[in-house]
């Protein structure tokens, strides 16, 4: 079987990943906001629900690091057979912060897309899957109305039968899995089964024939509902990449590949962790990040979201929240830990952080007993055994 074209290629072959499409989106605008929708499902293979989830987190962690602070339009949750997000126990299942929509709600259309992922089932065989369909009406009804609002699906592996069952893709050419082709083909005979290409579309159905595509597959629908770069990046880092694993330990080897230098915040944030009861002046933590102060305050607000100075100050408040917590020094003698000669100011300062006096701070959470509780002659007896 001949390889399949790379994903997005840098030519304008793309739009082979899903011809019927025609070209990818041109890339010169943002990119349209994608609410993505996880169907967990009794029988769910977890294995597609979980690599769908990598290539979105993947997608969201490169796009921070491409444009730190913005949001990337990229959304998802997980849902049950109701259509709403559960409370998944496992890490990075949960609905990701940020901005998400029901289908078909508040979306302007050309602006926004919504994506029910719909992964395989584990059907004992064909006629199983056709019990569950009787078992999940209320599924079927989801998917439907989801499909109504004008959402796309992405169905892999036998999950399919759930868009064929809605006649969602009456009149289409489709790539079934094997073992269930003979029995999709009698159950949808307005269904062509017979297609050989592992992943295609069909109105607004995603399809794909095997669970063990499901990375590469959700990536070329990322790439058409969202951002092809953004896809392309992200598929580098998820799939096997064997120019770059043949070139890389050369590039190593010959030290082109070095562990990059501290940038100007990290070394601006390291020596203001080191000088906490330290004066503060801009210019020698500009000087310590080798940069203007100018350049300083706007690189330091952007990772940060703060002034140098304000980043101290919240240093200097945990300082001081350590000390009252572990120890009986009083306010001035903490004041002055934490670089304030004036325990009033500081105290004031205290005060506008956390919203209690440093003397409440104290009480409320202190983790040692007050001087009346110790007994250090009997502590100091049972250590030296006298």
């Amino acid at each position: 079987m001949p390889a399949r074209p790379p994903l997005y290629p840098d030519d304008d072959a793309s739009a082979r990943d899903f011809p019927e499409l025609g070209p990818l989106p041109a890339t010169d605008r943002p990119a349209p906001q994608l609410h993505v929708r996880l169907l967990w499902l009794p029988h769910a293979m977890p294995g597609p629900l979980f690599a769908a989830l990598d290539v979105l987190r993947t997608a969201s962690g490169i796009a921070q690091l491409q444009r730190p602070g913005r949001d990337c339009g990229l959304s998802w949750q997980v849902i049950g057979e109701t259509g709403r997000a559960l409370p998944m126990p496992v890490p990075g299942l949960a609905r990701r912060r940020g901005r998400s929509r029901a289908p078909g709600r508040h979306r302007a259309p050309g602006d926004a897309h919504s994506l029910l992922v719909i992964p395989g089932v584990m059907a004992r065989n064909a006629p199983h899957l056709g019990e569950l369909f009787e078992q999940q009406r209320g599924v079927l009804r989801l998917v439907e109305r989801h499909a109504q609002a004008g959402g796309w699906i992405a169905a892999s592996f036998n999950g399919i039968a759930y868009a064929a069952e809605l006649g969602l893709l009456d009149g289409a050419k489709v790539s079934a899995p094997w073992l269930y082709q003979s029995w999709m083909a009698r159950r949808y005979p307005l269904c062509d089964f017979s297609h050989d290409e592992p992943m295609g579309v069909h109105g607004r159905v995603f399809h794909s024939v095997a669970p063990a595509l499901q990375s590469e597959f959700m990536l070329r629908v990322l790439g058409h509902l969202h951002d092809p770069d953004l896809a392309q990046a992200s598929g580098r880092v998820l799939l096997l990449q064997p120019e770059r694993q043949q070139l890389t330990p050369a590039l190593t080897a010959q030290r082109w590949l070095t562990p990059t230098a501290d940038s100007p915040v990290f070394r601006a944030k390291r020596w203001l962790q080191d000088h906490i009861g330290a004066p503060y002046r801009l210019a020698d933590v500009a000087h310590v990040a080798a940069v203007s102060e100018r350049t300083l305050l706007r690189h330091f607000r952007q990772v940060t979201g703060m002034t140098p100075l304000a980043y101290l100050h919240a240093l200097r408040i945990e300082r001081a929240k350590t000390l009252l917590e572990v120890s009986l020094h009083g306010t001035q003698a903490i004041a002055e830990a934490c670089g304030y000669s004036d325990a009033a100011t500081f105290r004031r300062l205290f005060q506008r952080a956390t919203g209690m006096s440093m003397s409440h701070y104290r009480a409320r959470y202190a983790l040692r007993a007050r001087r009346r509780y110790w007994r250090v002659e009997d502590a100091l007896r049972a250590g030296t055994g006298t």
